[in-house]
């Protein structure tokens, strides 16, 4: 491996799948050994990873996956509300019936890797489908930042299983009234199923 967005890829998926825990500190040395390339490519995705604030760089050593007090995790939850409540609503005002079908097709298929080790790639398939005719880059892009610093502290309770079938359940009917063009309610919708994904992280902190 001597492409530093591959190794960049590699490690991201550890981070996101939790095999790399938040506040894992990933040295360069142990990292260029693993993979067999030099230094320079280790420290080039390391910073790519740091762009994308999934690690914390440290000087000269290497890097540390982002760790979040319970406070800091409470405020990620309180800005996506606010962003992707938001977005929802310009999306169903923009929304039309090839936007319903994109949204649909990518419900069929988070549906089918939650519970698996995939799930959080699923979900965003979903709610990235529902934003898009918002047609805000930027908003969703701040967004999706959010939503991996959320995975990053979830990756450590597994797949989340038992919580699957009611975020299912939270998926379906967020997409129908997505459909119906039914605004009040979609957000009031995204609203609970934030608030109750919050909910869960904080009560697992706390645990």
């Amino acid at each position: 491996m001597n492409s530093p967005a591959t190794l960049a890829d590699v490690l991201r998926e550890e981070i996101l799948a939790g095999r790399l825990a938040p506040g894992a500190v990933l040295s360069q040395t142990e990292i260029a050994s693993r993979f067999g390339v030099s230094r320079i490519p280790v420290r080039d995705a390391l910073q790519q990873l740091a762009a994308q604030r999934l690690v914390l760089v440290l000087p000269g050593k290497g890097a540390r996956v982002i760790e979040l007090t319970r406070d800091e995790l409470a405020q990620i939850y309180d800005l996506r509300v606010l962003l992707e409540c938001d977005l929802l609503r310009h999306a169903i005002e923009k929304a039309g019936p090839q936007d319903h079908a994109e949204a649909e097709y990518a419900l069929r298929k988070s549906s089918l890797e939650a519970g698996r080790p995939g799930w959080a790639d699923g979900d965003w398939l979903f709610h990235a489908a529902l934003y898009a005719p918002a047609r805000r880059a930027r908003q969703l892009a701040m967004v999706q930042e959010l939503r991996r610093s959320c995975v990053v502290h979830a990756a450590r309770y597994g797949t989340l299983a038992e919580r699957t079938a009611k975020w299912l359940d939270q998926h379906e009917g967020l997409f129908l009234s997505f459909r119906k063009g039914r605004v009040q309610e979609a957000v009031r919708r995204l609203e609970h199923h934030i608030e109750a994904a919050r909910a869960f992280m904080l009560d697992r902190l706390d645990q």
